[in-house]
Order: C-alpha cells, then structure tokens, then sequence
C-alpha cells in the first residue's frame, strides 16, 4: 500500500517547500559554509519551487535559464 495519497493530508504546501532547504542543512552538517552559499542555494530553490508550482519541469527550467533566458510566470513578464 502507498503511502503517498496520506502525504498531502498530513504536510501542507509551505511544509513541502521547505523541505529540500531542511535535507541540505541536515546532508551538510548543520550549516552552509557561507552566507553566500546560503543565499545561492535559496534563489535557486525558490526558482525551482516556482516553476514547479506553475507545472513546469524543473530541468527543463533549468534548460531555458541557460539557453533563452529564465522562465517567468505569464503575468511577471516585462512588457
């Protein structure tokens, strides 16, 4: 039996946002080893997190941020 179908009932959307900033405190011991790293790290999952909630691939983000630029949501596009 799987398990998923009870995970979206017990963690809501922001506790699965924060969830991949938690794994990469606790695989790197604790801490990041510099307040830039952190900063780094936390533009490219909300990048990511972004994308994903508008239905788009992360890799394929990830794609067009180095090839034709970055994504942006439809109504954040400059006009």
């Amino acid at each position: 039996m799987s398990l998923s179908r009870y995970r979206d009932k017990d963690n809501n959307e922001a506790e699965r946002a924060v969830r991949p900033v938690k794994v990469q405190q606790r695989t790197s011991g604790g801490a990041w080893r510099t307040l830039q790293g952190l900063i780094d790290f936390a533009i490219v999952q909300s990048y990511l997190d972004t994308a994903t909630k508008w239905g788009i691939d992360k890799l394929h983000a990830l794609q067009q941020l180095f090839t034709t630029g970055p994504w942006l949501p439809p109504a954040l596009h400059p006009s």
